[in-house]
Parts: structure tokens; C-alpha cells; sequence
């Protein structure tokens, strides 16, 4: 089914050496080291040039996935688990229910359901979280309450808990704003969003406001993480003030709609830190948008203006995903339905575990969903299953491999 069935060469720079006399009252000596200095200048200038950058290539390794009438072929939550047999879950909101799939034979495996009213209902399912085949997460839209369960579905375990006052949330987001759960020991840190109009925030109010909170998973209670918006996000006017929040072992990062820095907080310290990030294909000075622009002006902002939005850790090899969106030409209210989950152009940035920026690529062009990816073992998979791809089927989801490479620049 498909989605619109659900939605309306480098310069060598040689140092210049100012002569004050002619070359033949030099002596020989002199001249020679000269010549060596420039010679030594010209052969560090070219080691520069080999410095090793990285890089996502498309590779010719695809999975292709068989889809029946009541499976979207643009995926609202994905989530690969390495096992014996690697699986990919996909969210079907149609079916309410999370599809496991067997990558090996891209067959279907399974799928988990759940009843919406009663004694065992749950509400309306809104997303997962796989932690291992034995705990498995799920979210609802019933307040302040979360689900677990393991693959087989043995049992239902409801959590709930306490979110601190003035807050909505938990959050758990799939694209295009990541924000899955991080566990660590008995706790999980979950983004918190006030609930406000964009429009009617302020510098002031943004820059106190908490970005996350550690809820408890044996008794539900809550407290703030130190983490909060970087001051002055909206010195210069009003920026959206989505985020995306990711781990590794060592740091939580949160990437900003409108700031092309990283907050950071290293792991057992709660202080944070801005690292610069910028994307090589996005300007210095990023939009800001007016108080009282209308649903087309506000549209555009989200959607045809430069802006960062999902980052994703890549646990083998040890890196993050930034993804990007260059600015391209407005549109109508019409094109931009579709720009909502099939953007025109993208770069991904590559960040190293210690957010250095290692490479970009871009992919303009395409016709590639950067909302519809997960990691596995052999690198960043992303799907095709574009509407402008003259090559996609409606009845098959279909990703195709960015393999990491290691690239001389």
C-alpha cells in the first residue's frame, strides 16, 4: 500500500618567499636549503591531501520484502535485532500491530498484536522500542504509561510513570526526530517536551526548559536530566525546537532543527558541552521564521528550509548519522504532503564517537527515504521505495545498503 494511501581537486598552496637581492649573491649553501624548504612544504602540503575522509557509497546489496494490501511500503518505525536469525521490525499502524521480519528468508516471522479496549487493551499502539527478544517496549497513547513484553508475547507488563509537571511525555519517536529510549541499569532517559505552540515560545522560556528526564522502571519516578536547550537557539528569532536524541556507550548528543552545533553530555556527568557540527551543504546563518506566518509560510519552514533532524548511532562501527536537508525552492501546500516524508535532497554527516566530523555525502537526487533506515551489520540501510523511483514497487519494501567507506581527500 503506499504512503499517499495514509496521508492527504584542491589547490597546493606554496609558501611565498620575498627576495631582497638577486639569487647570485646567495651562496650555494643558502640556496640549497632554499630549495629543500620549499621542497619540504610542497611534500607536507601533499600528505594534507591524503588525509582519509569517510564516506556513504550506495552499494549493490539490497533486502526486498514482500508486502501484503494492508502494509505500507513507507514505514512508520524500524528496528533491526542481530540474532541467530537477523529480523527487522516494522510498525504497521493500519494492522496496529509491529511486524517482525526474517531477513535471511525476507519472509514475514511474526506479527505482535494487541487489543486496543478491555481488560488487556493497551490503547492505540504508537511505536516500540527492542531492547533484546525478551524485553520488548511498547508505547500507546494511554497517559503516562508504557508496556513491556517479549517476542513470543508471554506477557503484558504495564510501567507506569510519573512525568514531572508541566511536561508532556514521554517521547518515543521514530523519524524524522529519533528519540528512542536509552537504558542504562534500572533507568530510562526519554525526551520531554513542554506542551506549547512554536509560535508562542520564547528565548527565555526555551533556554530553561528540560530536554529529557530518568524515569524508573521499577517504580515509575521521574527526575530531570541537567540536559536543556542551548541558550540563545532563538537569539535570533524563532526557531522550530525539535530535537533528536541519540547514545553511544560514552555520551547522549542532541541534535537541534536550527542550530548546527551538538549538546553533549559525557556519560557519568551531567554537565553538557556544544560541539560544532555544521554540514558542509547548509549556510552559517540558518532561517528563522515569523510569529505570524501562516500554514504555507510555516510549512516551508519545516520542510523546504535548511535543517538538521534525525541522528542515529551506528553501534559497529562506532559512529553517528547526522541527516541534513539543504534548502530547496518553495512549494504548495500540495507538494509539500509529499516533501513531509519523501524530501527532495539530503546529505548524512559521519561523526565519530567523539562527534569529530569525518565526511558527508549527499544524495540529491536519488530518490531515497531517509525517514525509513536502520543499522545492521553491514552498514546503513535505507530505503528506495520513493514515489519519483521509476524502479519501485508498491508491493515490496525494498533497502538498499550506504556502505561506510574510507575515502582519500
Amino acid at each position: 500500500m503506499p504512503f499517499s494511501a495514509l496521508i492527504s581537486t584542491s589547490f597546493i598552496n606554496i609558501p611565498n618567499i620575498t627576495v631582497s637581492r638577486p639569487l647570485s649573491t646567495f651562496s650555494p649553501a643558502t640556496f640549497a636549503i632554499l630549495i629543500f624548504f620549499c621542497l619540504s612544504c610542497n611534500k607536507n602540503t601533499g600528505d594534507e591531501e591524503q588525509e582519509i575522509n569517510r564516506a556513504l557509497r550506495l552499494n549493490e546489496k539490497t533486502i526486498q520484502i514482500p508486502l501484503d494490501e494492508q502494509t505500507s511500503d513507507y514505514s512508520y518505525g524500524l528496528a533491526y535485532y542481530h540474532s541467530d536469525k537477523p529480523l527487522l521490525f516494522n510498525f504497521n499502524p493500519i494492522k496496529k500491530a509491529v511486524q517482525v521480519y526474517d531477513l535471511k528468508t525476507q519472509q514475514l516471522f511474526k506479527e505482535l498484536t494487541f487489543k486496543k479496549e478491555g481488560s488487556e487493551g493497551i490503547g492505540r499502539l504508537t511505536g516500540f522500542f527492542i531492547q533484546n527478544l525478551d524485553s520488548i517496549f511498547i508505547f500507546t497513547n494511554t497517559p503516562n504509561t508504557i508496556y513491556l513484553t517479549d517476542l513470543a508475547q508471554s506477557y503484558l507488563l504495564p510501567i507506569s510513570l510519573n512525568v514531572p509537571d508541566g511536561y508532556a511525555g514521554p517521547e518515543f519517536r521514530s523519524a524524522p526526530f529519533y528519540s528512542y529510549p536509552i537504558l542504562r541499569k534500572n533507568k530510562m532517559l526519554a525526551k520531554v517536551a513542554v506542551p506549547a505552540r512554536m509560535t508562542e515560545i520564547e528565548e527565555s522560556q526555551l533556554s530553561q526548559q528540560f530536554l529529557s528526564a530518568a524515569f524508573s522502571l521499577e517504580n515509575g519516578e521521574s527526575s530531570f536530566s541537567t540536559h536543556q536547550y542551548p541558550s540563545g537557539y532563538m537569539e535570533e528569532g524563532l526557531k522550530a525546537p525539535y530535537f533528536s536524541m541519540a547514545a553511544s556507550p560514552d555520551r547522549v548528543v542532541y541534535s537541534f532543527f536550527g542550530d548546527h552545533r551538538l549538546l553533549v553530555a559525557e556519560a557519568n556527568n551531567e554537565t553538557t558541552k556544544l560541539v560544532p557540527a555544521k554540514s558542509r551543504y547548509l549556510p552559517q546563518g540558518l532561517p528563522t521564521l515569523s510569529r505570524t506566518a501562516d500554514r504555507l509560510e510555516y510549512s516551508n519552514y519545516l520542510f523546504t528550509s535548511p535543517r538538521y533532524e534525525g541522528l542515529i548511532y551506528d553501534a559497529y562501527r562506532e559512529v553517528f548519522y547526522r541527516f541534513c536537508y539543504p534548502s530547496i525552492a518553495p512549494k504548495e501546500q500540495e507538494e509539500i504532503n509529499q516533501l513531509r516524508a519523501y524530501p527532495e535532497d539530503f546529505s548524512i554527516m559521519i561523526l565519530d564517537s567523539k562527534l569529530k566530523v569525518l565526511g558527508e555525502s549527499r544524495f540529491s537526487g536519488k530518490h531515497l527515504v531517509p525517514n525509513n533506515v536502520f543499522v545492521a551489520e553491514e552498514g546503513l540501510y535505507i530505503s528506495s521505495n520513493h514515489p519519483d523511483n521509476p524502479n519501485a514497487k508498491e508491493d515490496v519494501l525494498e533497502f538498499i545498503l550506504l556502505e561506510l567507506l574510507s575515502v582519500k581527500i
